[in-house]
């Protein structure tokens, strides 16, 4: 043993001998247990997270005429896994949405896969909601539709709406998806109220009830409505009415009598008697008859009745008088 150094001990020989024996074999063990330490380490900070992505149509020009019906979804969900950190530094920034083209008005369907998103290192897509969206497309048509009115309401007492009301224009065009213009019938207006109004005519611009969803009507959204509003009236027959003869005397009528129908308001027509309502044929009253110089004779006449604060019609309107 050289002079100066100290003697080894059999302990310290040990020690030695157990750090440098396999030298190899227990660096590479060490060097294997800091990776899994490190891998461990890594997989307990993983973690899953959905985050939403939005999504961006480009839609059919209009000379396409091509309508999609499908309700696209606003998002679509992403479930990322990834360490905390990772994923928030990638949400922090906002996520760039998805840009669908779909200018052609054609596709059926559309599939999402990882590849469709921008992912950092270390994030990847496990799941995407929905994966698919199938897509249905019509045709945008274009029709007529009539216009319909309606009247609500009641008119003053005593009088009533006459007739059906006047609309123009009668036609309006009407465009969008197939299936919801072809099923319409016609374009309805607002409804016209007539309460409160007495006799008159009384023109109104109405519009025009909404069209469906994804229809729109082409050209002026309303119409002008125009309501005749008139008294209230009754009709009564009256049958058999002799025709009494004025002007000549022994003459006689044929037919000898006529029906009679009165119309006026309810409360005069109601009031009426048989006996008042008295069909008449002037002969006196015809325009060039000289009935000096023609004792006997001839004629077509044309009945009338007068009736105060109601008309009335005969039928048959005239009888021809003998005398």
């Amino acid at each position: 043993m050289a002079s100066g150094s100290p003697p080894l001990t059999a302990a310290t020989a040990w020690l030695a001998a157990a750090f440098t024996e396999n030298l190899t074999l227990k660096l590479a063990s060490l060097a294997f247990s800091i990776g899994m330490f490190v891998y461990l380490h890594g997989q307990e900070d993983q973690q899953l997270r959905t985050v939403p992505v939005g999504v961006v149509l480009r839609m059919p020009v209009g000379a396409q005429k091509r309508e999609l019906m499908t309700q696209m979804p606003a998002n679509l969900h992403l479930t990322l896994r990834g360490s905390a950190r990772a994923i928030d530094q990638f949400t922090r920034g906002g996520i760039a949405p998805v840009e669908l083209d779909l200018t052609d008005g054609q596709k059926d369907a559309i599939s999402f896969s990882a590849a469709d998103f921008s992912l950092p290192p270390g994030l990847e897509v496990t799941t995407i909601d929905p994966p698919m969206v199938e897509l249905d497309w019509q045709d945008i048509v274009t029709r007529q539709l009539p216009i319909q009115a309606s009247i609500t309401g009641t008119p003053a007492e005593g009088f009533q709406v006459k007739g059906e009301p006047h609309v123009e224009p009668t036609e309006i065009s009407i465009t969008g998806p197939r299936s919801q213009v072809e099923v319409l019938q016609f374009a309805r207006l607002a409804a016209f109220d007539v309460s409160g109004l007495s006799e008159g005519r009384y023109p109104r611009r109405i519009a025009i009830d909404a069209p469906p969803p994804r229809a729109a009507y082409v050209g002026p959204q309303a119409a002008t409505v125009t309501v005749t509003v008139a008294r209230r009236v009754t009709e009564v027959r009256f049958a058999k009415r002799p025709v009494e003869i004025i002007g000549v005397t022994g003459g006689f009528t044929s037919p000898r009598f006529v029906d009679v129908t009165v119309i006026g308001a309810p409360e005069v027509v109601r009031a009426l008697r048989a006996d008042q309502v008295v069909p008449r044929a002037d002969v006196s009253a015809l325009p060039g008859l000289d009935l000096r110089a023609a004792p006997h004779g001839s004629t077509t006449v044309k009945v009338t009745v007068d009736l105060a604060q109601a008309e009335a019609e005969c039928q048959p309107p005239t009888v021809k008088v003998q005398w």
